[in-house]
């Protein structure tokens, strides 16, 4: 197999990705992925690609080879499809909604086809260095060890945490380290840039932040993480929800699909404010292209109310979160952000 015409698509302190041609082989392109820093990203993308080759070849790149020690793996270049966010940022409002749709769809089948399989993704997982922990595990012990992010937050509102808000805490957490039905091989990084659309369907890419863990981590693009009008959020809710009950009970009760969007969606709403310093209350950046901090924090909050409505428990996180709700949008007048071909939906 000889490799031909090599195109460096990214060059940076983590990672290089190459992209070439192959003559001779059995696919007619290849990634090569090096990752040179944060080994633990790069062997979970690595781990992610392998296991879904093995499960769901269809949806995502073929993983073909990889070296440990060189710290390099090669997957099926899938071509020069259009992402999901090109197509939110062009002008054709029925295919970007429909793009939104055919990735929630996609990300059910992920889920249903990965249930049930969590010591087959761990024995690929653990043959790799390094993991010392399951990600899921990772992720609950964040929320709780870092409290304390949350406190200087409404500290700086001048505002006090609710009675129950620890405790609220540690049963969100729980659920996270322990899914329980939705336990399910999850993508990590959802966002618009890794859906790419090729002529065989949609398909995923990069898998940096993999693993085992709740299944709707992933479902917070369009519930919490990314903004959509809300009929496009409660049309690919359902096509998720569809995809997704036919392998998982749970997702068919309206209780613990409440519960279970709840749950998640305070996950991610504290851990934004974890994630962003109050200086944020001086000074508003970027945090995504287009969507300020501010704008997000605000619409992560509003998104995390409408999910809490419909489900039982949670009252002092709520309450907690209510109240920096309504301190923010006092201090805060922030544009909705809009993506371009969705412009007139809702409108």
């Amino acid at each position: 197999m000889l490799l031909g015409s090599p195109e460096l698509l990214k060059t940076g302190t983590r990672s290089v990705v190459v992209r070439a041609q192959v003559r001779g082989g059995p696919v007619p392109g290849i990634i090569l992925k090096h990752f040179r820093d944060e080994p633990v990203c790069g062997f979970d993308d690595w781990a992610g690609a392998e296991f879904l080759t093995r499960r769901a070849p269809e949806l995502g790149p073929r993983f073909l080879a990889g070296d440990v020690d060189a710290r390099l793996f090669v997957q099926e270049d899938l071509g020069h499809g259009r992402s999901l966010e090109e197509l939110l940022r062009g002008e054709d409002e029925r295919a970007a909604a429909g793009g939104v749709l055919a990735t929630a769809r996609l990300v059910g089948q992920l889920h249903a086809r990965t249930m049930g399989l969590k010591s087959e993704y761990e024995l690929i997982r653990q043959a790799l260095p390094p993991r010392h922990q399951r990600v899921r595990v990772e992720n609950a012990r964040f929320l709780l060890e870092h409290e304390g992010r949350l406190l200087r937050w409404l500290s700086a509102v001048e505002a006090e945490a609710a009675p129950g808000t620890r405790e609220d805490l540690e049963t969100v957490a729980r659920a996270l380290a322990d899914p329980g039905p939705f336990l399910a091989f999850t993508h990590g990084d959802l966002a618009p840039g890794n859906v790419l659309f090729t002529p065989g369907g949609p398909r995923l890419l990069d898998f940096e932040y993999a693993g085992m863990r709740h299944a709707m981590y992933d479902a917070l693009m369009w519930l919490v993480t990314v903004p959509f009008p809300d009929e496009l959020v409660s049309r690919a809710d359902i096509t998720y929800r569809i995809a997704l009950s036919s392998q998982c009970e749970a997702a068919q009760v309206d209780s613990q699909w409440a519960r279970a969007r709840a749950t998640v969606a305070l996950a991610r709403t504290v851990n934004l404010f974890q994630w962003l310093p109050p200086r944020v209350l001086e000074e508003d950046r970027e945090w995504a292209p287009g969507l300020s901090e501010r704008a997000a924090l605000l619409h992560h909050l509003a998104r995390c109310r409408a999910l809490l409505a419909p489900a039982d428990g949670f009252p002092g996180l709520a309450r907690t979160l209510r109240t920096l709700e309504s301190r923010l949008s006092e201090r805060w007048t922030v544009p909705p952000f809009v993506w371009p071909a969705l412009r007139q939906v809702g409108a």
